[in-house]
């Protein structure tokens, strides 16, 4: 299947090719990884597509190792390539805390020869962001108990009802997340944990400048504010600084200390 983005650029998705429309005779090639991507966001054009269904739609289920490094890079790859083509604004779009959206502005378009079938005077059919129906989950299959059963009556099925529930949503619940992206210093995005004000929050980051960090993949610097460990004066709260490292393989994250012996405290 073919694509054409505002009229000017064809994504060829069958043989992993960008070019111009005009010389589509000259492509170039992308990766694999890239090129289930741009399809990915093709198929929620002007939708935020969050990087853990980007992981394994892209990577996971075709055996292969999946990490934000990679995920930056591809979009990097697509984005240099895209603009080399002659299309200066970004096709895609960073969603921050979530993940990335092919922009809703851009005009996206698929040439099929099935559409020719349709319409003999167009051969080129819109593609629209595709419509999602939840489907509710199937309703318990209601069973008529024995009769030696009756004289529990209903205030024990009720009581038991209300137990089962409870139990479900305490243990399939998301737990949300407490920490807040402040930004990123040097090379290290930072984020506080739980919620702060916004001047604590500049001052924040101008402390992790000084730092000179580097974070590697899967990197980042949290703060953390402890209600466990006090401080002697009083009124007065404690914070620890840390690098945190997502080991995905095993879904954790380990974190240490930030130490520095060329920077001072705020």
């Amino acid at each position: 299947m073919k694509y054409r983005f505002n009229d000017r650029i064809l994504f060829d998705a069958d043989t992993g090719a960008l070019s111009l429309c005009d010389f589509s005779d000259d492509p170039v090639p992308i990766s694999n990884p890239s090129k289930r991507l741009l399809q990915l966001l093709i198929a929620h054009h002007g939708e935020a597509v969050s990087r853990e269904v980007i992981f394994k739609k892209v990577w996971d289920d075709y055996g292969m190792v999946s990490s934000n490094n990679n995920l930056n890079q591809c979009v990097s790859k697509l984005r240099r390539v895209i603009k080399a083509l002659g299309i200066d604004d970004d096709i895609i779009v960073t969603v921050p805390k979530v993940g990335f959206m092919l922009r809703r502005e851009i005009l996206v378009e698929v040439c099929e020869h099935e559409a020719a079938a349709l319409n003999d005077d167009e051969d080129v059919l819109l593609v629209k962001p595709p419509v999602y129906v939840e489907t509710p989950p199937p309703l318990p299959t209601v069973r008529t108990s024995p009769p030696k059963y009756a004289h529990y009556g209903w205030g024990l099925l009720v009581f038991l009802f209300v137990v089962i529930s409870g139990l479900v949503i305490y243990t399939f619940a998301p737990i949300s997340r407490q920490e807040t992206y402040l930004g990123q210093a040097v090379g290290c995005k930072v984020f506080m944990s739980p919620s702060t004000d916004a001047e604590l929050g500049n001052d924040v980051l101008a402390y992790a400048e000084r730092q000179k960090v580097q974070c590697n993949a899967d990197e980042y610097l949290l703060l953390v504010r402890s209600n466990q460990v006090k401080s002697y004066i009083s009124g007065i709260s404690r914070l620890f600084f840390l690098r945190c490292k997502v080991f995905r393989e095993y879904k954790v994250e380990i974190c240490s200390g930030l130490e520095s012996e060329s920077s001072s405290l705020m």
